[in-house]
């Protein structure tokens, strides 16, 4: 439609562009000249005087095209129009510019091209619209769509309803025109987004508003995007474009290069993403990270990024925006940086050595990447496939028209299956093209810009074949700079999504252990090939990408069909890395967001609502009941001393069908690997949290539990208060683990001291809130329970299976001691210092050659055992990494016990491995085992006795051989996993 702008203007077509239109009240105000002649003329005089002189006078039609603007933006049309080939700028646009050129210093018409993947020339056409800016007019400033970086339309409707606008004045011609027709107008100047304060501006910039009263420039928005030096203005108190670009080398060469009018500009579109900072005041890396309601805002799409959160709330809510000392640790912008660097560095490894993807027969697995451009990250991502799966990869790579090196990426990259298209169509589309060519069972959809890690492709394979209605696996996405991007993602019932402990560690608990969930992004998504191909792929509404990976999820589950996510699965991702700009990629989420929506709104329905539950209550899918297990530390095997026993209990509640996560009342000083290595994967370890934040704890999951298990009584006691007060009514159980008092009273014993075991009972038992179950270890405990407590008692033995070692008689020698000292007046403490002072002494009188005692086991910080050291006899190894090897070696288990409760899980040990021992009758009447049978016993007090007993055993044969067969034989009858899973199983049942 190239037509001049004077016919544009004088048309009476119903189909006009929405910028062709002269405002005659407007052009009255602004131009005295024209005023003073045709105020009080007919209507069409002010118009004709635009036409005949105006126009050559540089005046604008109307508000929404600026004239001066526009020639001095395209020096090459003011020259055109200096020679008379058009009328004026105008009349340019209104014949050629249209299509491209922006008419407004307020609207940006390459970013809108660039936002919105519709606004192609042709598109537009086909429904009757002249450009992109008669788009924008006509629809776009009403949809919310974003035509500058500084003009957002739901933010300035809520500013001038707030300054006593009328819906309908700001509705009727759009905010963005009402934005336009006030400036210059009399009226004060409201602000048109988060990112500038035209009231700051002029006081802050007495030049900016001398030429603003001088009439020179309408507005201070007006002057900040068209002055002669923008580097010297900065646009709001929380922004130095002169920190800015002394902190970041590389914006000056951007703006030299036409990429920016200033520092501000790159940082709204793009820093403002990459968390850098705005000034030296103010780190929105930390502001984010310490203030779980900003990443949750951010997270539902509440605000477009950290510094907008910082200007409209955190400056209200009084947030910390930077921390009281310098952190340590990496920022983001630096660590995109060094991940780039590395990739490109990496190109020289592969001139000489380039990667294999051949196989031959059926792949293990199909891998589908898609590549534009980005040469060096696709090449890095692909070596770090190949060395991180060993096993057949079907590599489909599909090139959307790359432009770089990835037009012979084949001279370097064998085995592949390389698709090439002649244009970029797109993340979704490519998928779905390489979806027809795979030929194995699962395929994994992996972005060209993440280095995997350590056995992420196996990982995610075996999640997937451990159950049939697993759909896909997900994993652990972590940014460059270390912090998460997702653990599993949320789905909000208004179709926002939210990448679970975004901006946390990787190290979180709430990130190391696998769940059900909503979906998880195609950054790394693993799925059964059969089941996305019965789905057709990714839906193609969302083209060219964007909420397509949430869409195929969704179908999963509505199939049946399960979305796991497994820690397992780490794969580190430069986010963004693949896409144009920050703000392409936000603009095509918003879009898919809106497809979605529409897509699943039954689905939607049962989601649940941003703000009103927390993420850590959403973050799963799974229909498990959840179970709060709660003992004095992470129950580590290694540790011994009952917590053995928690940690079978801990892994039998998780077969029972029970989530569990374990709260240790005394923290977990215990290395990462341990803690979660040594649990359920399914378990949420706690190992962040102690006693002084149990109160907390308990208020903020009050709701998310259906049994809450404690081991220990002194932990019951000291959880009873903390039950109360944060309105607890969840079923307690409590397993005693061991009677303190009965601990006592045989120390009591020992030491020949009276002792009132009744009344210690009683004191324990006392005050202690009413109880759903109640567990001790043995029956003459539980006995005594229910004498106190006057309910039912259910018993819960120890669980051990028989693992018996191969060596006989003759090829051991020997004793062994393996226990836990976590105190050094412990029951085991103890029976080291008795053995070393009293019973070793006998051993070593009646025989010459006294077998040698190896004692190993944990031991806590702190406690010195001095007499293993000083013993000859001893040989004291600590805690060691595999206890099997000094099984096989040793021939006698000693446990010379003279005060404990409970069971002893270390004669169970011993016994499963195949080695007889010597115990006290104390441990004996413990475990119910009899003397010469299954165990020697030896009176407790009687270190003479027990010498005897080793001497004895150590050299009759039959004996020896009697008592391994008999305790392995008892062991397989009482303590097998099955009845120990059944006691379990009815324990939980209510």
């Amino acid at each position: 439609m190239p037509q001049a702008a004077h016919l544009l203007l004088r048309s009476d077509a119903k189909l006009r562009p929405a910028w062709a239109m002269f405002d005659r009240g407007w052009y009255l105000h602004h131009y005295p000249d024209a005023r003073a002649l045709c105020v009080d003329a007919p209507e069409a005089a002010a118009l004709d005087y635009y036409l005949q002189v105006g126009a050559r006078l540089g005046h604008s039609p109307s508000p929404l095209f600026d004239e001066a603007y526009y020639l001095a933006s395209n020096p090459d049309v003011a020259a055109l129009v200096r020679s008379g080939q058009y009328a004026s700028g105008f009349d340019h646009y209104c014949q050629h510019g249209w299509r491209g050129v922006s008419p407004h210093w307020l609207f940006d018409d390459a970013l809108y091209a660039e936002l919105y993947d519709d606004m192609s020339l042709e598109n537009l056409e086909l429904h009757g619209c002249f450009g992109r800016y008669d788009h924008y007019l006509r629809s776009g400033q009403s949809e919310a769509r974003v035509g500058h970086y500084l003009f957002d339309a739901p933010y300035y409707r809520d500013q001038a309803l707030a300054a006593s606008c009328s819906a309908e004045e700001i509705d009727g011609p759009g905010p963005y025109v009402h934005f336009l027709a006030c400036l210059g107008s009399g009226r004060d100047e409201l602000a048109p987004s988060i990112y500038f304060d035209p009231a700051w501006y002029v006081e802050q910039h007495p030049v900016a508003k001398q030429a603003i009263l001088r009439g020179d420039y309408l507005a201070a928005l007006h002057h900040y995007l068209t002055n002669d030096t923008p580097e010297l203005f900065d646009p709001v108190p929380q922004f130095s474009e002169r920190f800015y670009r002394q902190r970041y080398p590389d914006i000056d060469a951007a703006i030299a290069a036409g990429l920016y009018r200033n520092a501000y500009q790159q940082f709204v579109q793009h820093g403002c993403f990459e968390l850098r900072q705005p000034s030296a005041e103010i780190d929105l890396a930390y502001y984010r990270d310490m203030h779980r309601s900003v990443r949750d805002a951010l997270n539902a799409g509440l605000f477009r990024d950290a510094f907008a959160h910082f200007r409209r709330a955190g400056l209200t809510e009084g947030l910390a925006y930077s921390p009281p000392v310098k952190r340590s640790g990496l920022e983001e912008y630096p660590a995109r940086e060094g991940f780039i660097r590395k990739a490109r560095a990496d190109l020289a490894l592969f001139a000489r050595q380039g990667l294999d993807f051949s196989f031959a027969g059926t792949p293990d697995v199909a891998v589908i990447m898609v590549a534009y451009g980005r040469f060096e990250l696709t090449m890095r991502s692909l070596a770090s496939l190949r060395q991180n799966f060993g096993g057949k990869i079907q590599l489909i790579l599909v090139d959307n028209a790359s432009e770089d090196d990835t037009r012979r990426i084949e001279h370097y990259v064998r085995g592949m299956a390389l698709l090439r298209n002649p244009q970029n169509v797109g993340f979704l589309k490519a998928c779905n093209q390489a979806l027809a060519h795979v030929a194995a069972p699962c395929l994994l959809y992996l972005n060209n810009d993440v280095a995997l890690g350590f056995g992420a492709v196996a990982s995610a394979m075996a999640r997937l074949s451990a159950a049939a209605d697993i759909g896909a696996v997900c994993g652990k996405i972590v940014r460059t700079h270390g912090c998460l991007q997702e653990a599993g993602s949320i789905i909000w019932d208004d179709g926002t999504t939210s990448g679970y402990l975004r901006g946390e560690s990787p190290l979180a608990p709430g990130a190391n252990f696998v769940r059900d969930v909503d979906y998880g992004s195609a950054v790394f998504l693993l799925c059964r090939t059969a089941l996305v191909k019965a789905l057709a792929g990714f839906d193609e509404a969302f083209v060219p990408a964007y909420y397509e990976d949430a869409d195929l999820c969704v179908r999963m589950l509505q199939a049946g069909y399960r979305i796991v996510y497994d820690p397992a699965v780490s794969v580190e991702h430069l986010e963004f890395g693949s896409a144009v700009t920050p703000e392409a990629s936000m603009a095509l989420m918003r879009r898919g967001r809106r497809i979605f929506r529409e897509r699943h709104k039954a689905f939607l329905q049962a989601q649940p609502s941003p703000g009103r539950q927390t993420p850590t209550r959403v973050r799963e899918r799974s229909g498990r009941p959840k179970l709060l297990f709660i003992e004095d530390t992470v129950p580590l095997r290694r540790l011994g001393s009952g917590f053995v026993r928690s940690n079978d209990i801990v892994h039998a509640i998780d077969r029972a069908g029970y989530d569990v996560h374990v709260l240790p009342m005394n923290g977990a000083p215990y290395d990462v690997m341990s803690l979660l290595g040594d649990m359920p994967a399914r378990a949420e370890v706690l190992y962040d949290r102690a006693f002084g934040d149990i109160k907390a704890f308990l208020s903020e999951r009050r709701e998310d539990y259906q049994r809450i298990w404690v081991a220990r009584t002194h932990n019951l006691r000291r959880l009873r208060t903390l039950l109360i007060e944060s309105g607890n009514e969840v079923p307690v159980i409590l397993d005693t683990e061991a009677l303190a008092s009965c601990r006592a009273a045989t120390k009591a014993a020992m030491m020949r001291t009276g002792f009132d075991l009744d009344t210690a009972l009683q004191a324990e038992f006392a005050d202690l809130p009413d109880l759903a179950r109640i567990i001790a270890v043995n029956q003459a405990e539980a006995q005594l329970l229910q004498r106190v407590r006057g309910q039912t008692v259910e018993i819960l033995g120890t669980y051990r299976e028989a693992t018996p070692t191969k060596p006989g008689f003759a090829a051991r020698s020997g004793l062994l001691f393996i226990g836990a000292v976590h105190e050094a007046d412990a029951p085991n403490a103890d029976s080291l210092n008795y053995y070393t002072q009293e019973i070793f002494p006998v051993l070593a009188q009646a025989s010459v050659s006294a077998p040698l005692l190896t004692v190993a086991g944990y031991c806590a910080p702190g406690i010195e055992l001095a007499g293993l050291k000083m013993s000859e006899g001893v040989r004291a190894l600590g805690e060691v990494a595999q206890t099997r090897p000094l099984y096989e070696a040793a021939r006698i288990f000693v446990a010379p016990t003279r005060f404990a409760a409970g069971t002893p899980y270390k004669i169970y040990e011993a016994a499963a491995h195949g080695v007889p021992c010597i115990v006290t009758t104390l441990l004996a009447e413990q475990l119910g085992w009899r003397d010469g049978e299954e165990v020697l016993a030896v009176p407790t007090l009687d270190a003479e006795a027990f010498a005897r007993a080793i001497l004895r055993l150590d050299s009759d044969e039959a004996l020896w051989t009697r008592l391994r067969a008999n305790a392995l034989k008892r062991l397989r009858r009482e303590n097998g996993i099955a009845a120990f899973q059944a006691r379990v199983q009815q324990i939980l049942t209510p």
